[in-house]
C-alpha cells in the first residue's frame, strides 16, 4: 500500500489532500490521523468529532477522532513556520480499538516555510472575513455577552479584528509603513476608506500621499459615503475627488508604493476594500507585485482618472482598451484597466476560460446578471463563459472540467433555462428572482442546479440552537464574499489568476473605474488562490449539508463506525475532485507548458511512501503517474453526503 499525499500553502492556511494507491479502500479504515511536525515539534491535527455524540476527544491521543475524507485544512499555522506532514491510517475492527497504521503511513512531505510570498516578485494575502464560523461564536463569547462585533472591529489592537482581517491589514500597513519610514510616495485608487489603522497610517505620510478618493456606495443625500473622512484628509494629503454619476462606480482599491523620486517599487491590487468591513467581515484578498514597470502602468491609469475629473471621456475607455504585458518570475502578468471601449479586457479574459484543460474555481461578487440570446457574447459576464463550458451545445463543452466556486448575488438569468437552443444557455435551475433571501450561492458544475444558500443555510437552525457540540454561529450583515477571482489549471501546464477590484462582467468592463490582474504560469500563486476558494466553498457546502437536514433527528452526529465510508469517496465526483488536487489530471506536470511555471517553498510536492510489503527501502519521492486521459475521467455524480 502507498499514500498519494500533496500540500498546499497560501500564508493563511495549508491545505491537504491524499488518496491511497489506485484510490482503493483501505480494509478497517476508521479514517486517517494528520502528523504534523511544525517547527520540530510534532502533534496530530484531527477532526473535533468521534463516533458518537458522547465521545470526548482524548488530548493525548488526538487520533483516535480520524478524519474520514481526505482533504482537511490546518488552520493552527503561522507565516514563518516551518512544517511537514504525513497521513495515517487509523484502523480498527471498530472504534473502541483503533490504532495508528504507521508502517501503511505516507511519507513525511519536505519542509516548507508557510508564507504570502508566492514567488520571489508576487505575494498573495487573505482575510478570515466569514464571520458565521465556529472559531467566530468562540471569540465573540470569550469578549463577553455585550460584546458587538461593529464595535470589536473598529478598534485596533482587539485580538478579534486582528484574527479577522488575517494576513490582509499588516500587508496593508507594512506597505504604508515602509513608505513612511523610507521618506517615499504613494498612489491610492480608493472606493472606500473608513478603517482607522489605514486612515492613521495615511495621515502619517501627508502631502506625498496621492490619494484619488471616490464616492463609495452611493448613500443619500449626498451620495458620497466617504464625504467624512474627504473633510479629514482634505488638507492633510494630496486629495484628488473623483465623484462619478449614479451607473458609475470608481470602484479601484489599489496603491502604489514608490521612493523619495517618486519611482514606483511594487503595487497592491485585489479586492479590498480599505474599510473595517473590507477587512474583518467580508471574504477578500490582496495581491502584491514587486515591479516598477507595473507599478509605472498603474501610475499612468491614476493620472488618467484624475485628469478625467468626475466623468467618462471617451479617451478614458481608448487609453484602457489595450494592456501590457509584464514577464514576471518566469509566467506573464497582463493588466488591464476599466472602463474599456468594448469589453477587451473580459474578451483577453475568455479567451483562457475557453483553454482551460482540467478545471475552473472561482468567487464572484455582483458579476452581473446573465445575458439573453438578444445580447452579444462580449456582453457576458465572465461566470456565464465558465459556466457554459459544461454545456452540450457550447462549442467548448467540456463536461470532465473541474468546476467549484461560490458567488455572491442573485443572478438573473439562472432562474429557469433559456431555450436548449440557445448558444450559452444555462440550463440548470434556481430559485424564484423575487426571493431576496439567497444572497450565496454556490457552484459544483455548469450542468447541474446550483446551491442556493437563504439566510437561513448561512447560520443553519440546528447550528443556532443546537447541533452536537457546535457553538451558536452569527451571520454578519452585508456582503459574503467581496472577492473576485478565477482560477484555471491550477495544478496544469499553464495556471492562469484572475483578480483585481473587477466584478468580472460587462457593467464593470464598460462602467467602471476597475482594475484585473491576469497572471499566468505561476503555479504557486494559483495553488494559494485555488486553496483559498476551496475552503470558502466547503464552508457554505457544509452549512447547506446541516440545512437540508435540520429536522432529521437522524442527521449526521459522528463518524462512521465501519471502513465503508471510504466508499463514497472513491468514486465518480468525489473521486475526481481528490485526483484533480493531486494534479493526476492535469495535461502535463506544472512546471511544464509554453509559459515556464515557477516553483517555490510554499508547495509541497506530492510524496508517496511504500508499505513493507513492497520490501523496497522508505524513501521520499515524487509521485510521477501517467495523467488520465479525458475520456478516462468518470462524470460527475451527485454527491451522496456532505461533510464538514
Amino acid at each position: 500500500m502507498s499514500i498519494d499525499l500533496k500540500v498546499y500553502d497560501n500564508g493563511d492556511h495549508t491545505t491537504l489532500v491524499w488518496l491511497p494507491d489506485g484510490g482503493k479502500a483501505i480494509p478497517d479504515c476508521r479514517g486517517f490521523a494528520i502528523r504534523r511536525l511544525a517547527n520540530g515539534k510534532e502533534s496530530f491535527l484531527h477532526g473535533f468529532v468521534g463516533f458518537s455524540d458522547d465521545d470526548k476527544l482524548d488530548p493525548q491521543n488526538p487520533w483516535k477522532f480520524p478524519l474520514q475524507r481526505y482533504m482537511w485544512w490546518d488552520y493552527t499555522v503561522s507565516p514563518g513556520d516551518v512544517v511537514q506532514y504525513a497521513i495515517v491510517p487509523v484502523i480498527g475492527p471498530d472504534h473502541n480499538h483503533l490504532k495508528l497504521a504507521t508502517a501503511a503511513a505516507s511519507a513525511l512531505t519536505p519542509a516548507m516555510t508557510v508564507t504570502g510570498q508566492a514567488t520571489p516578485h508576487v505575494a498573495a494575502y487573505f482575510n478570515k472575513g466569514i464571520v458565521a464560523a465556529q472559531w467566530v461564536s468562540r471569540a465573540l463569547a470569550a469578549a463577553g455577552k455585550d460584546a458587538k462585533l461593529a464595535n470589536l472591529i473598529a478598534t485596533p489592537g482587539n485580538k478579534l479584528r486582528n484574527e479577522l482581517s488575517g494576513l490582509l491589514r499588516p500587508q496593508l500597513l507594512d506597505l504604508l509603513a515602509d513608505v513612511k519610514k523610507n521618506d517615499g510616495q504613494v498612489y491610492l485608487a480608493l472606493y472606500e476608506l473608513n478603517d482607522p489603522e489605514l486612515l492613521d497610517a495615511i495621515t502619517a505620510i501627508g502631502k506625498k500621499c496621492h490619494l484619488l478618493l471616490a464616492n463609495g456606495a452611493f448613500k443619500p443625500p449626498t451620495n458620497d459615503e466617504n464625504s467624512a473622512v474627504r473633510a479629514k484628509l482634505r488638507d492633510v494629503v494630496d486629495l484628488h475627488d473623483r465623484l462619478v454619476t449614479s451607473g458609475h462606480f470608481a470602484h479601484n482599491k489599489y496603491a502604489v508604493a514608490c521612493d523619495a523620486n517618486g519611482n514606483p517599487l511594487r503595487v497592491l491590487s485585489g479586492s479590498t476594500n480599505w474599510t473595517m468591513t473590507g477587512l474583518c467581515t467580508q471574504a477578500n484578498n490582496g495581491v502584491i507585485v514587486n515591479s516598477p514597470e507595473l507599478g509605472a502602468d498603474f501610475i499612468n491609469e491614476w493620472n488618467l482618472l484624475k485628469n478625467a475629473g468626475n466623468a467618462y471621456p471617451p479617451t478614458l475607455a481608448q487609453a484602457n482598451s489595450t494592456s501590457k504585458s509584464f514577464a514576471i518570475d518566469g509566467g506573464r502578468l497582463t493588466q488591464w484597466f476599466a472602463p474599456t471601449s468594448d469589453g477587451q479586457d473580459l474578451e483577453f479574459a475568455r479567451t483562457l476560460i475557453n483553454g482551460a484543460k482540467d478545471g475552473i474555481m472561482f468567487l464572484f461578487f455582483n458579476p452581473g446578471g446573465f445575458a439573453g440570446p438578444d445580447k452579444p457574447p462580449m456582453q457576458w459576464t465572465l461566470l456565464q463563459n465558465i459556466l457554459v463550458r459544461h454545456q452540450p451545445n457550447s462549442p467548448v463543452y467540456d463536461p470532465s472540467l473541474y468546476m467549484r466556486g461560490v458567488v455572491n448575488q442573485e443572478i438573473a438569468g439562472l432562474t429557469s433555462p433559456l431555450p436548449a437552443d440557445t448558444p450559452g444557455s444555462p440550463k440548470h435551475m434556481a430559485l424564484d428572482p423575487t426571493v431576496a433571501d439567497n444572497p450565496v450561492t454556490l457552484f459544483s458544475g455548469g450542468n447541474k442546479p446550483p446551491q442556493r444558500l437563504t439566510h437561513e443555510s448561512m447560520v443553519p437552525s440546528n447550528i443556532k440552537e443546537k447541533f452536537h457540540d457546535w457553538e451558536t454561529e452569527m451571520l454578519g450583515t452585508g456582503v459574503h464574499i467581496h472577492s473576485k477571482v478565477i482560477v484555471i489549471d491550477p495544478f496544469g501546464d499553464h495556471p492562469v489568476v484572475m483578480t483585481g477590484s473587477h466584478n468580472l462582467g460587462y457593467k464593470a468592463s464598460s462602467k467602471n473605474d476597475d482594475n484585473l490582474m491576469i497572471v499566468e504560469g505561476n503555479a504557486p500563486l494559483a495553488a494559494a488562490f485555488a486553496a483559498n476558494i476551496i475552503a470558502i466553498y466547503q464552508t457554505y457546502r457544509w452549512n447547506a449539508y446541516v440545512q437540508a437536514h435540520r429536522n432529521d433527528p437522524k442527521v449526521w452526529h459522528g463518524l462512521v463506525d465501519t471502513d465503508a465510508w471510504q466508499n463514497s469517496y472513491l468514486t465518480g465526483d468525489e473521486l475526481a475532485e481528490i485526483e484533480f488536487w493531486l494534479g493526476q489530471h492535469a495535461a502535463a506536470p506544472a512546471t511544464g507548458g509554453a509559459i515556464k511555471s515557477v516553483t517555490a517553498p510554499h508547495v509541497a510536492a506530492k510524496v508517496k511512501k511504500k508499505s513493507p510489503a513492497h520490501k523496497q527501502p522508505t524513501k521520499k519521492k515524487v509521485t510521477k503517474k501517467t495523467p488520465k486521459t479525458k475520456a478516462a475521467k468518470k462524470k460527475s455524480s451527485k454527491k451522496k453526503t456532505a461533510r464538514k
